[in-house]
């Protein structure tokens, strides 16, 4: 499956924190698509709830479509 910007995502793996006192989120954490393959080396989401709104880095196996 191919993601687009914009597109809501799940995640279907853990998101550890990037630094100690990160924000990290469990499996099936909401978010939306901001970069693609290109851009990143993965897809770019911004997780619901993270409070820096960073796009983390995720390999397109590792998101499923949020509905």
């Amino acid at each position: 499956m191919t993601f687009h910007i914009g597109q809501r995502v799940r995640t279907t793996v853990d998101a550890p924190a990037a630094f100690p006192g990160a924000y990290s989120a469990p499996t099936g954490t909401l978010g939306t698509i901001t970069g693609v393959p290109g851009q990143y080396s993965g897809y770019g989401v911004v997780l619901d709830g993270d409070p820096d709104q960073l796009p983390a880095s995720f390999d397109e196996d590792e998101l499923a479509p949020a509905d």
